[in-house]
């Protein structure tokens, strides 16, 4: 079954229970990492929940850019933005997290930051972009396991709808490939791919076993 229309796409993400994890792993180079963090901006703007970026070293700043040769301009200006790294600011910075070369003082750093995040919000679309960057610096399994276990205690946490978004190509290029964890630890699990004019994700993963096999697509030109 194919979901089409803008519409039918906001009642597929409305179907994403808050607590859930959603993995969304896409390949580059092209514009499906830009396209799809808009499309769940435009998603929580219409149903009125807070927008939540954890921007690793400055993956937002690449997207905020992108988007303005297509003429979006200031979409980001009232995101709640969490920063690991990175310099420049996009959106509403309320707190950033140092990279750290021993994963458990950078995750207990993160863990605290995020708790402060989300202290006073309800609802929230919360979206990881440039995730891959920091599974990029991990070269042992300890590290990596400190990691992944970390991502694992947020599922659960009903204050949001999280949305992990991965680039494939760069996970299968790094030391240690963290989409097969990832791919256990989601609840939903769909690859995202862009074809000139449109999004087109497979559902592989979802509590929602009818909409496994699903296809969704959308005109870049709606979400735009």
């Amino acid at each position: 079954m194919a979901v089409g229309k803008l519409g039918e796409v906001f009642q597929f993400l409305d179907s994403v229970g808050f607590g859930e994890t959603v993995l969304i792993e896409y390949t580059s180079p092209n514009y499906t990492l830009d396209f799809m963090v808009l499309l769940l901006k435009r998603y929580a703007d219409d149903r009125g929940h807070p927008f939540v970026v954890d921007d690793n070293l400055d993956t937002l700043h690449v997207i905020n850019e992108h988007l303005r040769f297509f003429g979006v301009r200031g979409i980001f200006d009232d995101a709640i933005v969490l920063k690991t790294g990175g310099v420049v600011n996009v959106g509403k910075v309320i707190d950033r997290v140092k990279v750290e070369s021993e994963a458990s003082i950078y995750l207990r750093r993160y863990e605290e930051a995020s708790a402060r995040a989300f202290s006073d919000l309800e609802g929230s679309i919360n979206v990881v972009i440039g995730l891959e960057k920091l599974f990029a610096f991990v070269d042992n399994y300890r590290n990596f396991y400190e990691m992944i276990s970390s991502i694992d205690r947020f599922l659960g946490n009903r204050k949001r709808k999280a949305f992990y978004l991965l680039d494939r190509n760069i996970c299968e290029m790094i030391p240690i490939n963290p989409l097969p964890e990832l791919e256990k630890i989601a609840s939903t699990f769909l690859d995202v791919q862009f074809d000139g004019t449109r999004l087109i994700g497979k559902i592989h993963k979802s509590p929602d076993i009818r909409m496994i096999g699903w296809e969704i697509e959308v005109s870049v030109e709606d979400i735009l």
